[in-house]
């Protein structure tokens, strides 16, 4: 059976599509079909001689490239899905969804989206549509990439808080196609599911490398950006705070103290009032150790190009090296270490997600 006798609702409008060409931009929520769309499109538009880009910019359900990744890669024949295709480039966000991550995601999207200097893109964004925080996700991934055409798949007007103001502007043009009665709605725990099994197949061959403090840069934490508190320095944050239990590692920049430690410490205990009044600084933050084992995060070489994920499996602040769990065939290449939010184990089974603040 083929696509247009199997989702004729879509025939008009990818037709239309596949003879205008330039930039598009896919919206739309769970389970209202994007990834079919994305890849009836693409079969389409390649069997019609064009050679088609595709940004994958759903991080919790990504499709090229594992989670928390934004995916860049090119068909130039059908596929029976889009997850057969080779990723052309990656670009790491650090979590299963863009919230707390706006920032990150519009730079991953407008990063490959300028990689990929295509003729016929498609840009399949994320499943985030509600409340101003995806609003402004959307609008601004629309300013920078600048889409000929939109498409909206909605089951009711979900997306019309989003559409209203790209309506418009001139040059694009807003596609709302119906969406099919095949496309059915998924259970959490599937999606749950299929995004343990890609990030299982990433770290399949992981193997645990060694770096030193001294020979990458951290991103996404505090850690890296100041001074390293001296060991009398230290040693009174250890008296001071026992009652909460160890301190591992401080450093400070300008009048900010970074800690790491063994337990919870409340912010406005008073002797953290009396640490930082004792050195001087303003702001704390405060990381829980323990916290960051099995944490996600993107091994990026010299040139900024993300080498493959890694887990943050070790960290021993005497010796001053991170242990990282990847399967990354050049891990010495890396040269920035982008710390994400979420933690996983090597089987791809989630743990939790670290909260704003907590890195």
């Amino acid at each position: 059976m083929t696509d247009a006798a199997t989702y004729p609702e879509w025939e008009e409008t990818v037709t239309t599509l596949v003879e205008a060409g330039g930039k598009l931009m896919l919206l739309g929520g769970t389970d209202v079909g994007k990834t079919t769309f994305t890849r009836v499109l693409v079969n389409r538009a390649v069997e019609a001689g064009k050679r088609v880009a595709i940004v994958d910019a759903d991080v919790g359900q990504s499709e090229i490239g594992p989670p928390t990744c934004v995916g860049l890669a090119f068909a130039e024949a059908p596929v029976l899905a889009l997850s057969d295709l080779t990723p052309h480039a990656l670009a790491f966000v650090g979590s299963a969804s863009p919230v707390g991550y706006l920032l990150e995601h519009v730079a991953a999207v407008k990063r490959l989206a300028d990689l990929a200097a295509s003729p016929f893109l498609i840009v399949d964004t994320c499943g985030y549509l509600h409340g101003s925080g995806a609003r402004r996700l959307h609008q601004t991934t629309f300013d920078l990439l600048a889409p000929d055409h939109v498409v909206a798949l909605q089951r009711q007007d979900e997306l019309q808080p989003i559409l209203a103001p790209l309506r418009r502007r001139d040059g694009c043009r807003v596609h709302t196609p119906p969406i099919p009665a095949v496309i059915g709605r998924k259970p959490p725990a599937f999606r749950a599911q299929r995004r343990a099994m890609r990030f299982a197949a990433h770290f399949q061959n992981a193997q645990l490398h060694t770096y030193a403090f001294e020979d990458v840069a951290l991103i996404g934490t505090w850690m890296g950006s100041g001074t390293p508190l001296a060991s009398h320095l230290l040693l009174f944050l250890n008296q001071t705070l026992s009652p909460y239990g160890r301190v591992y590692y401080a450093e400070q920049c300008e009048r900010h103290l970074g800690l790491m430690v063994s337990h919870p410490i409340p912010p406005n205990a008073p002797e953290i009032g009396m640490a930082l009044q004792q050195l001087k600084a303003k702001e704390v933050s405060i990381t829980i150790a323990p916290r960051l084992r099995h944490l996600i995060l993107g091994l990026e070489g010299a040139n900024g190009k993300l080498l493959g994920l890694g887990l943050l499996e070790g960290l021993d602040f005497r010796r001053r090296t991170l242990g990282v769990l990847t399967p990354v065939r050049a891990p010495s290449a890396a040269r920035i270490l982008r710390l994400g939010a979420l933690r996983i184990r090597a089987d791809g089974s989630e743990i939790g997600t670290l909260r704003p603040g907590d890195l």
